[in-house]
């Protein structure tokens, strides 16, 4: 068994060390938690991967499968935000494993096993310095594979499998102003 499809979402804003701060959901400060806008982000995710008839017509799908960055509770890395990012999409999904936190994020290739020996299609958020890495454990080594940039939360990496083998879309989700359809090269 392997998946049909694998996207890819880098997790919502972080606080950005210039005075906008990480919330948690109660409102509470938490630098480890996504910005206000990064929590609009993950609400807005909802409509853009559950919405069937938009989903028809793009690379896209529903996915069936959920994983996060699991929050390390030790050091000051303990990043809350891949979960936060997708648990409003698990809330509406209900999807039978909720979301497995259960793998750290420089654990790439534990994370591509795992979701190796899975079905239909799968959604991770991850952080983005990892997600090239976990790319290029999926893609033929004649693939290019790009950074991914600093500042962009606004991409969904699509990877399909075509006779065996995986290619990489880049999907703009535009869903914040101020996000840009231009493509990571």
């Amino acid at each position: 068994m392997t998946p049909e499809k694998i996207l890819v979402i880098r997790h919502a804003e972080k606080p950005d060390g210039h005075g906008v701060g990480g919330v948690e959901p109660n409102g509470q400060p938490d630098v480890k938690s996504l910005t206000p806008r990064g929590w609009q982000r993950a609400g807005a995710l909802v409509q853009f991967f559950m919405h069937g008839d938009v989903l028809r017509h793009t690379p896209l799908k529903r996915p069936k499968h959920l994983f996060a960055a699991r929050a390390d509770q030790t050091g000051d890395e303990h990043s809350k935000r891949p979960y936060q990012t997708i648990e409003p999409l698990a809330a509406h999904l209900k999807p039978a494993g909720g979301i497995d936190d259960s793998i750290r994020k420089e654990e790439l290739e534990k994370l591509v096993g795992k979701v190796m020996r899975l079905d239909d299609t799968v959604l991770i958020a991850w952080e983005h310095k990892n997600i090239p890495p976990m790319a290029r454990l999926l893609l033929p080594k004649s693939e290019k594979v790009p950074n991914w940039p600093e500042n962009r939360y606004d991409m969904v990496w699509v990877f399909d499998r075509v006779d065996d083998i995986w290619h990489l879309t880049q999907v703009p989700q535009l869903l914040l102003a101020g996000d840009s359809a231009e493509l990571f090269t």
